[in-house]
């Protein structure tokens, strides 16, 4: 939702019927009511309902989209309702459809990305949904805040800012719930009451990847408990963020490296760095993306835009691919390059420094690839996909992790003579309404 805004507390309450879900894994409902002095019908979203449950809900916020609700008692309940896997649902801001039968939660998902793609072209295949496994995984930012005596480490109460804390998750990996738990007490040695921090950890092939935000303050003697704990719990990398944005290392046990399997590639990320957030759902867009470039000659010329470190970049090098491979960040560049180099591969790829959102590449800069890959942030990349679509490169495989501005930055291929061949939904964020999408396009033939 938009800005919203807070209703006075003794706003009376309102029976709703739930017609849906909406596109934010809220139950949706419609009812002419008087508000602000207006009579009319008016959005409501009430998080945890389900589609044909009757609710009794207090409203508590209002924007431009609709009011939301909070659930005092349901009224009649969904046969489609089940319990949640996890304690913390309901309060933790992680998940919001674990109280729906899976198969709904599935099909749900799968339709939140084919209604949308159908009205922008009805004659594109979307494929079924690839959905990641439970405790799968392997990328999460914590917040822990010290609150008198005790540290309290965790995510954010759905929709505010307070920690709720974690010591069970169905969706992440074990090892990340188990450093949570496990540092809890050095954390609350280091801080003061009220300092807020911010924990990203990321499980590589050998371990974990740790950067805390908010600790460079503390002297580096006082480290020794909270590193020792790190090691007890498997971290291979402690690096603290301080206030310019610069890094200290605290301690590396080994070189930290993330392989795909299946394609035998390494890659170098840097501390904090973006990742797939599950192995599934990264072989997934791998594979996705491999098989759109199947019909490339090995000699053409690929142009990779938001590269990151690598994900898409060495697979397709270990196919002998030719890359050119744009970011803004030197350092996830650099991991490109020394895969690349630890591989033989370093004479297949360029990569080149590039602010794409304020400078993307000109469509006269782009006419000299075969084929574009782009998978740019949860913001789109409108300005990017403006100058491919009058590039006229034959071959676009967009992916994103955001479908409304997928569908946004789609439409400038399309009215540009662009077919969208194909979609491919992945779900790498279980019970939320996140879901990721590689789509190809190809030039429309001339008859």
């Amino acid at each position: 939702m938009k800005r919203k805004n807070k209703l006075p507390q003794n706003f009376d309450s309102k029976v709703f019927a739930i017609n849906h879900i909406g596109s934010k894994g809220e139950g949706v409902s419609y009812l002419h009511t008087e508000f602000n002095y207006k009579k009319k019908e008016y959005n409501f979203f009430i998080p945890f309902s389900l589609p044909n449950e009757v609710i009794l809900a207090q409203p508590t916020h209002f924007s431009s989209e609709g009011i939301r609700a909070e659930i005092i008692e349901i009224k009649e309940s969904s046969s489609n309702r089940t319990d949640p896997k996890c304690k913390h649902f309901f309060k933790c801001g992680g998940c919001t459809l674990q109280h729906w039968k899976f198969n709904n939660y599935k099909n749900w998902k799968f339709k939140k990305v084919a209604s949308q793609i159908l009205k922008l072209s009805s004659n594109t295949h979307v494929k079924p949904i690839m959905i990641s496994s439970i405790k799968s995984r392997r990328h999460a930012k914590f917040m822990a805040k010290k609150i008198k005596t005790t540290t309290v480490i965790g995510f954010n109460e759905y929709r505010t800012n307070f920690i709720i804390k974690i010591d069970e998750c169905i969706i992440l990996d074990e090892q990340l719930v188990k450093l949570i738990k496990n540092i809890e007490t050095p954390l609350n040695n280091l801080l003061k009451i009220g300092e807020t921090i911010n924990i990203h950890a990321n499980l590589l092939d050998n371990g974990i990847d740790l950067l805390i935000d908010g600790l460079e303050k503390v002297p580096f003697d006082q480290f020794t408990e909270l590193n020792e704990t790190l090691l007890q719990n498997n971290v291979i990398r402690f690096y603290r963020k301080n206030n310019d944005a610069t890094m200290d290392l605290l301690f590396i046990t080994k070189n930290t490296s993330l392989s795909n399997n299946f394609f035998s590639s390494t890659i170098y990320p840097t501390p904090g760095g973006f990742l797939q957030a599950t192995f599934e759902g990264e072989n997934a867009i791998i594979n996705n993306t491999i098989n759109a470039l199947e019909n490339i000659n090995k000699n053409k010329l690929i142009c990779e835009l938001f590269s990151g470190c690598g994900t898409i970049t060495i697979p397709l090098l270990l196919k002998k691919y030719k890359i050119h491979a744009f970011e803004i960040n030197n350092e996830t560049l650099e991991s490109i390059n020394i895969a690349a180099k630890k591989h033989g591969l370093s004479n297949n790829v360029v990569t080149k420094i590039r602010n794409l959102k304020t400078t993307p590449l000109s469509p006269e800069e782009l006419t000299k690839y075969d084929a574009i890959i782009i998978d740019p942030p949860r913001s789109g990349a409108h300005l990017q996909f403006s100058n491919i679509a009058m590039s006229k490169v034959p071959i676009v495989v967009s992916i994103s992790c955001n479908i409304n501005t997928f569908i946004r930055d789609s439409k400038s291929l399309i009215r540009n003579n662009y077919e969208l061949k194909w979609v491919q939904p992945i779900d790498q964020f279980l019970f939320s309404p996140h879901v990721e999408i590689v789509g190809l396009f190809e030039t429309k033939k001339v008859n």
